[in-house]
């Protein structure tokens, strides 16, 4: 029977520019769980934000070695996507804006095998948020894989805003730790 623990929870009081996890434990598994929004004026229509995930740095990166493979439906359409030498993992629909201050979106993402010096850690998100507007097109799911294409073990998460510059009070994100 796995057993899952919270290791750490961030409930923001203000607003920040981005939120670090460097105490990771020694689980087999961690998972990390949000429910966010940012201070993005993004005014396409459609009113959402979502986050970028870095691993062992304290500041964003450009070594290009992360994948990311995405389904993702909003409204009445549905699109699919690959991206390769990113500089991060990323998901979308994770997050309201500032447009609407009463919606902020929500994640599960898991980060497999973690501690595992000997091969590319990876990770799988689901994800879903609706914006202010009274159309399908505010509202978005969806499901997305990363790669980290280094070996190195994981002992640090940095967490940015996509679009936004902060991520705005009442922000929170728990950090859990698995062990099967």
């Amino acid at each position: 029977m796995a057993v899952i623990e919270a290791i750490e929870t961030v409930y923001l009081e203000t607003a920040v520019t981005s939120v670090e996890f460097s105490s990771l434990g020694s689980y087999e598994h961690l998972q990390l769980r949000t429910n966010l929004a940012t201070d993005s004026t993004h005014a396409s229509g459609v009113h959402r934000d979502s986050f970028y995930l870095f691993f062992n740095t304290s500041v964003a990166t450009t070594n290009g070695d992360y994948s990311v493979h995405g389904m993702k439906g909003e409204g009445t359409s549905e699109t699919v996507s690959k991206d390769t030498s990113y500089n991060y993992i990323y998901t979308e629909f994770t997050a309201g804006t500032i447009k609407g201050i009463s919606y902020f979106g929500a994640c599960v993402l898991d980060i497999l095998d973690y501690r595992n010096g000997a091969k590319n850690t990876t990770t799988m998100a689901l994800e879903g948020a609706t914006g202010t507007g009274t159309g399908t097109s505010e509202t978005g799911v969806g499901f997305h894989s990363g790669l980290w294409d280094n070996v190195a073990a994981v002992t640090k998460l940095l967490l940015t805003p996509q679009i936004g510059t902060n991520f705005r009070r009442g922000s929170e994100f728990t950090l859990y730790g698995i062990q099967e």
